[in-house]
């Protein structure tokens, strides 16, 4: 009875970390998929924008335009901001449970290539949000 238990204990912690390994994959996926999104919507913005500016009588549309995509980047950053945020603790709890991701990932670090370690994650949830703040910042000033 007693090795009933283990064995019960043991396939829970099995299926427990196979959730735990699927949950961190699609937060990964789900990071790039979204920053994929929002670079799309603001790419259809700026083409709106600049058909918009070919006609003196359409000045005021493509500033408000311009405006809706500065909301539209401020909060592709405030999603990016608090989903990274997410990632990393699902990640901390990946590294704690899952010994061969651990492994991986300190080795990652050992080997020098690890300094930079999400630093991909940091440009889309980042930099590419914060570049689009500032062409629309800019856009509105110069229209």
């Amino acid at each position: 009875m007693g090795d009933d238990g283990d064995t019960q204990a043991q396939a829970q912690r099995i299926a427990e970390d196979g959730r735990l390994w699927q949950h961190t994959l699609h937060e990964n996926t789900m990071l790039f998929q979204r920053g994929n999104l929002f670079l799309v919507g603001q790419s259809l913005f700026a083409v709106a924008y600049t058909t918009l500016l070919t006609s003196e009588h359409h000045l005021v549309a493509a500033r408000v335009l311009a405006a809706f995509g500065l909301v539209l980047a401020l909060t592709w950053l405030y999603v990016g901001h608090r989903h990274r945020l997410y990632y990393q603790h699902v990640q901390r709890r990946a590294v704690e449970r899952l010994p061969e991701y651990a492994a991986t990932w300190a080795s990652w670090s050992t080997r020098g290539q690890g300094r930079g370690r999400g630093r991909s994650i940091i440009l889309i949830a980042y930099l590419l949000p914060a570049l689009a703040v500032v062409m629309w910042g800019a856009l509105l000033v110069i229209t």
